[in-house]
């Protein structure tokens, strides 16, 4: 007997179906670990709360406009930031190209009022820069269903004597094309 653990995803995305997807697997308000390098080509890591993912590809979050983060992407403006609910059996890793950004009626728009420990003058707090990344690649592990769907594929290849497949699905989408890129979404 032999279980295939691994379904490669192959179709065709336009933008909007990627970051459907993309949300989906993420979901609402989800703590990223963003990584940036620093000056000395260090990678450094920091959760932030994810605010949106638009349909354009385009991640949000808020930042300080004076911290190590807003240093560090100066010196090289490409960043990763990555999900993972273990619990969900979803894992996301996306990466792309970061800027600040000062957008007075965005910043209104995404405030979450848990951001108050950091930013304590709320959406009118003068550090507070919103992080822009616009992704051009994300990959994705989703084993949702994999542990029932896997005892059912055993019993079933059991009974039968021949090959399984699971339900774990990994995919990989590209976003844009460079730093300036507008093209399609399309999974690889």
């Amino acid at each position: 007997m032999l279980i295939r653990e691994t379904a490669e995803v192959e179709r065709e995305l336009d933008a909007r179906e990627a970051s459907a997807r993309l949300r989906a697997l993420i979901g609402e308000r989800s703590v990223a670990m963003v990584t940036a390098t620093d000056r000395r080509f260090m990678p450094a890591s920091r959760p932030l709360l994810t605010q949106e993912l638009d349909d354009d590809g385009v991640l949000w979050f808020f930042a300080p406009s004076d911290g190590s983060l807003a240093l560090d992407i100066e010196s090289n403006p490409r960043v990763s930031a990555t999900y993972s609910d273990p619990a969900r059996g979803v894992f996301v890793s996306l990466s792309g190209y970061v800027r600040l950004v000062y957008d007075p009626d965005r910043i209104f728009a995404l405030w979450d009022a848990r951001l108050e420990a950091w930013f304590s003058q709320g959406p009118l707090d003068p550090r507070l820069a919103l992080l822009r990344v616009d992704v051009d690649r994300a990959e994705y592990w989703d084993e949702r269903s994999l542990h029932r769907t896997r005892l059912l594929a055993l019993a079933h290849a059991a009974w039968r004597g021949g090959e399984t497949t699971s339900a774990r699905e990994h995919g990989r989408l590209k976003l844009r094309s460079g730093l300036a890129g507008q093209g399609a979404l399309s999974q690889a």
